[in-house]
C-alpha cells in the first residue's frame, strides 16, 4: 500500500488490523516481508522516519549502572531499516551446543532444538544475500586450505569457526522500501511510537497498541495479533511499562521480563607470533565470488564439555603501527562529517575524548567490513601478490566471548521518563569471572597447539582484560518451556497472552559466540510461517 507519516494523522485515530508488527528493524522488516500478499492485512509501526532523527534517537538513552558499555556510541538506530543501517555485516550460524542444555552454564538450553531452527536458518542466508548456506561449513573449505591451515585445525581442542558476509551488508530499509510500498495488504506507518500494550479485560489477550507521535498526536492501533519487533532493550520495556492489567508488566508475573541480558564481550587482548613462511589466508579473510568469508579459532565441544568452558572464538587482525593508528584516527574525523547524518550527529560521537577506543574500532571494522566486495577482492590479490605472506607474522587477537545467561544481568525502569512519558531503562551489565577463565583456556589451548604445531605462539599480556559490548542485546525475554523460567514459548508468544508475540534477539535463552542477526532473522521467518498457520490468533 504505501507509508503512512503517522504524525500526520488525526488525533485520536483508531487504526485496525490483523497483525500490527511493533518495529521496522530486522526482525520487523523480516516478519513483515514473509507476510506480504498473505490474506492477512499487516500494519508495520516505526518510530522513526526514513532516516536518523537527533530526538527521535534520544528516546533510546538510558542510564548504565554495571559493566560499562561504549560511552556515545550509537548501539541502536532508531528509525527504518533499525539498527541494520549500522551493521557491518558480518553472520554467523548458532552452534548446536548452543541449544543444549548445560550442566555448566546455568539457565542454558532452548525449548527447540538446533535442528528445528537450521532449515530458518538457511532461508535467512537468503534474506541476507549471503554466499551459499553450506560455506557455513568449515569443511567445504578443505581442498583451499594450505598445508599449515590443515596443521592448525588438526587438533581435539580447537576447530575453525566461520563468518560470512555477503557482497554489502543487508540494508533492510533500503532493500525492502519498494517491495512494501507496492505491497497490496501492508501499510507502514513512520514517526510513531508504540508506548502501551493494552491487554483485555481477563489479561489474557492483547487488545491494542497505544501510539504517540513526537509532535503530541496519539494514535490507537487494533490487532488480532501484536509483535514486538522492537530490538532487545526496548521488547523489555514496552512490557515493564505496560502495567495496566499486571502491575510488574505484561508477561512478567515471575519477575523475568528484562532478566537474563547478555551481549558478547569483545576484547583486543594478546598477539600471535607466525613463524616465516607460514601461511593462514583462511584466518585472515577472503573474498568468495558472492561475498567473503573468515574462519576463527573456537573451542570444540568437547573440549567445553571436558573444561566446563563457553564457546568463545577469537581471530586474527592486522596489528596497525602508531602510524596506521593516527592515520585511522584522521579518517575517522572525516567520516564524522561526511556521515554525520547517517550516524545522528553526536550519537555517534568520536570527540578527542573517545580516541583511546581508536585500536578497538580499527581491529573490529578491518578492510573485509569497510571495503565494498570489488575492491575487497582486488585488494586481498593484490597484497598476495606483491607482499606475499612468507616472512615471520603478527597479529593482534580479537576475542569474541560468549556470556552466560545471569539474571542479574539485566534492564529495569528507571524514574526518570523520556519525551513521551515512558520509563527510561537502566542497564545492569554482568560480566562474570567465568568468561575471563574461558577466554584464557582458548589462550592456553590455542598456544599449546601452534607451539606444537611449530606454527607460532601466542603472547597474552599481565593485564586485566578490558572489554567492549558488541551492542548485541540478547535474553531480555527469554524462549522457555514454563513460564517460571522465561518470557515467550516457543512460538515466541508471551506466556500467558494469546496473540502476543516477541520477535528479535531478545528471546534468546543462550547466546553462543554468533552474531545474532542470522539466527533472529531465521526466528523471524519461522514465526511468520506460525502466523500464516493462524498460531496466536484472537477473536474476541
Amino acid at each position: 500500500m504505501r507509508f503512512i507519516d503517522a504524525r500526520t494523522l488525526e488525533d485520536g485515530c483508531e487504526i485496525a488490523t490483523d497483525i500490527c508488527i511493533l518495529g521496522a528493524g530486522a526482525a520487523g522488516i523480516t516478519l513483515a516481508a514473509e507476510l506480504d500478499g498473505s490474506a492477512q492485512d499487516v500494519c508495520l509501526i516505526e518510530s522513526g522516519g526514513l532516516g536518523p532523527d537527533e530526538k527521535t534517537q534520544a528516546l533510546c538513552d538510558l542510564e548504565s549502572l554495571g559493566y560499562p558499555i561504549r560511552e556515545n556510541f550509537m548501539s541502536r538506530a532508531r528509525y527504518y531499516g533499525g539498527s541494520c543501517n549500522l551493521w557491518a555485516g558480518r553472520s554467523m550460524k548458532l552452534m548446536e551446543i548452543d541449544f543444549e542444555r548445560r550442566e555448566w552454564v546455568p539457565h542454558s538450553g532452548w525449548p527447540i532444538s538446533y535442528s528445528e531452527l537450521l532449515p530458518y536458518h538457511a532461508r535467512a542466508a537468503r534474506v541476507l544475500s549471503l554466499p551459499a548456506f553450506d560455506r557455513y561449513d568449515a569443511r567445504i573449505y578443505t581442498d583451499g586450505m594450505t598445508s599449515d591451515e590443515r596443521r592448525l585445525f588438526d587438533s581435539s581442542d580447537i576447530h575453525p569457526t566461520v563468518s560470512l558476509w555477503a557482497k554489502r551488508p543487508m540494508r533492510f530499509g533500503r532493500v525492502y522500501r519498494r517491495r512494501l510500498q507496492r505491497s497490496r495488504n501492508i501499510r507502514v506507518y513512520l514517526h510513531a511510537n508504540a508506548t502501551r500494550i493494552n491487554l483485555n479485560g481477563s489479561g489474557r489477550a492483547a487488545e491494542s497498541v497505544d501510539v504517540r507521535g513526537l509532535n503530541g498526536r496519539q494514535l490507537v492501533v487494533k490487532a488480532r495479533v501484536i509483535v514486538l519487533a522492537c530490538g532487545g532493550l526496548e521488547n523489555a520495556r514496552l512490557l515493564l511499562v505496560s502495567r495496566d492489567a499486571h502491575p510488574s508488566g505484561v508477561g512478567n508475573d515471575h519477575g523475568n521480563v528484562g532478566r537474563f541480558y547478555m551481549d558478547h564481550p569483545r576484547a583486543v587482548f594478546g598477539e600471535v607470533r607466525l613463524r616465516k613462511g607460514i601461511r593462514l589466508p583462511l584466518l585472515r579473510g577472503v573474498p568468495l565470488r558472492d561475498g567473503k568469508a573468515q574462519f576463527g579459532i573456537g573451542l570444540t565441544e568437547a573440549v567445553q564439555r571436558r573444561d566446563g568452558l563457553l564457546n568463545h572464538y577469537l581471530t586474527f587482525e592486522e596489528k596497525a603501527s602508531q602510524y596506521a593508528e593516527k592515520k585511522y584516527e584522521t579518517t575517522i574525523r572525516f567520516m564524522k562529517v561526511l556521515l554525520r547524518k547517517g550516524y545522528a550527529g553526536r550519537r555517534w560521537d568520536f570527540r578527542s575524548g573517545n580516541l583511546p577506543a581508536i585500536p578497538d574500532f580499527y581491529y573490529l571494522l578491518s578492510p573485509k567490513e569497510l571495503m565494498p566486495h570489488l575492491l575487497y577482492r582486488w585488494y586481498v590479490g593484490a597484497k598476495r601478490k606483491l607482499k606475499p605472506d612468507m616472512g615471520a607474522k603478527s597479529y593482534v587477537l580479537v576475542n569474541f566471548c560468549e556470556q552466560p545467561p545471569d539474571p542479574q544481568s539485566r534492564v529495569y525502569l528507571s524514574e526518570d521518563k523520556d519525551h513521551l512519558g515512558m520509563n527510561k531503562l537502566v542497564l545492569d551489565w554482568r560480566i562474570g569471572d567465568e568468561v575471563k577463565r574461558s577466554l584464557a583456556r582458548l589462550h592456553d589451548l590455542t598456544r599449546g597447539w601452534l607451539e606444537a604445531t611449530e606454527i607460532g605462539t601466542i603472547e597474552t599480556p599481565q593485564a586485566e582484560v578490558h572489554y567492549t559490548d558488541a551492542s548485541h542485546h540478547m535474553g531480555t525475554t527469554r524462549m522457555s518451556v514454563s513460564p517460571r523460567d522465561g518470557v515467550v514459548d516457543c512460538d515466541c508468544q508471551v506466556h500467558g497472552v494469546a496473540n502476543l508475540f516477541v520477535a528479535g534477539s531478545s528471546v534468546f535463552p543462550t547466546a553462543g559466540h554468533a552474531n545474532p542477526t542470522a539466527a533472529l532473522v531465521a526466528l523471524a521467518i519461522r514465526l511468520a510461517d506460525r502466523l500464516g498457520q493462524g498460531v496466536g490468533r484472537h477473536n474476541g
